[in-house]
This record gives structure tokens, sequence and C-alpha cells, in this order.
């Protein structure tokens, strides 16, 4: 995670040298611009916001069980799983009956599924999967390794009206641990995926706009 936030910070001051930096990311990506935050403090530069798009805490009730207890097919299951809900679709079969199978069938009927429900494209290789399912698993191990340092500012957590995600119930109750400063909780109708799709994808745009020009504002008052 440590390693991720740095090379975005690197590509980040390449466009913009000094801050102040308005962060953000959704899920998993939320913790990445969360330690990029921490790691620009360090280096002394400002961060005018952090908007947590429905980000899990790191903390061990979110994550997900141990990266050793997952077999190859449950692996794959959790990747069809979220690459499925993030397209808006659902793909057939379970972990139990991808266990049936020798790990290369189960590659091949995962492809076969995914190709049926367009969610790869006709000419979409085995070796492609492979390398997607290897990112997966790394940012899993990435994320379950990753222990938060405490922030000293308030971040704006931009939250699902639908919160089953990784049981998440009230960010506070999380994220806060971390905090110097109260978390502002904004609710987006939808679920973990759905905020990201029309139409409510339209709200998180025009709140995640009031809370950018507000930063924006304070920064030039202050300046």
């Amino acid at each position: 995670m440590e390693d991720m936030a740095s090379g975005y910070i690197e590509a980040l001051r390449l466009v913009q040298p000094e801050g102040p930096y308005f962060l953000g990311g959704w899920s998993m990506g939320g913790v990445v611009a969360f330690e990029m935050a921490q790691q620009l403090q360090r280096q002394s530069h400002e961060v005018a916001l952090l908007a947590m798009l429905d980000s899990p805490a790191p903390v061990a009730s979110n994550k997900s069980r141990d990266i050793d207890d997952y077999d190859d097919a449950r692996m794959l299951a959790n990747f069809a799983i979220n690459m499925a809900r993030s397209a808006g679709k659902s793909l057939s079969g379970s972990v139990e009956e991808l266990q049936e199978l020798e790990p290369e069938e189960q590659l091949n009927y995962f492809l076969k599924q995914a190709r049926m429900s367009n969610l790869v494209p006709p000419d979409f290789e085995l070796q492609q999967l492979r390398c997607l399912l290897k990112v997966f698993k790394s940012n899993v191990q990435a994320l379950r390794s990753y222990i938060p340092q405490a922030y000293p500012n308030r971040i704006n957590y931009f939250q699902a009206s639908d919160n089953g995600f990784n049981n998440l119930n009230n960010p506070a109750l999380t994220w806060d641990k971390f905090l110097g400063k109260p978390i502002e909780t904004i609710t987006i109708p939808g679920n973990h995926y759905t905020i990201l799709t029309k139409p409510h994808i339209q709200v998180l745009a025009e709140q995640l706009n009031v809370h950018l020009n507000k930063a924006y504002l304070g920064k030039k008052i202050s300046s």
C-alpha cells in the first residue's frame, strides 16, 4: 500500500509539484488516497481535501480473511463477484462448483461465463485473465497487510446508503480511530458499486463538487 501511494504521488507531483492537494478514491482506492495524504503531509505538503468513496477502513472487522486461507477457487470467485458487480452484472456458479474443478478448468469456466455476460471482449485470452487475477490477489494482500497511522485532519466520507459491503455500518466507528478531526459523512443513494453508475453517480458528482468547492474556497480565504 505504501509503495502504491508513493508511486501515485510521484506521478501527481509531475503534474502539480506543490499543494494544496485534493485527493480521493473509491473502495480500496480510498485507502490508497489515505496513505498518499499521510506521505504528502510528512513531506510538508498540504492536503486540502481527502474524499473516501465508500472505502472501508483497514481494520480487522472490514478485512477479508487471511490471504493464506484462500484457495484458488475462492479467490477466483471473489474476483468474479467484484468484476461482475462493478459492471452491474452477475455470474452463475459458486465457490463449491469451482472447487470441484482443476485450477485450469476453473479459469476456463470463469472465462466462458465472463464472455457470455459480456464482461470481457470475445478475444479476451486466458493469459490476460491470469494477469488480472494476479493483480487482484496482490491488492487483497496489500490491503490485508496495511497498518494505517494517525491522520491529523478530517476526511469526507461518501457512504453508500445500501452499505452492506464488508458489513460496513458506521464509518465513524472505524475511520475515526485514525483521525485527528471528526469524520464528515455524506450519504449517496445506491450500494458500493452502483454509486458509480447512473443515476447515483450524478448525486455523487454533485456532492463531491460541493465539498471540492468548499475546500478550495477555504484555502483561498486562509491564504
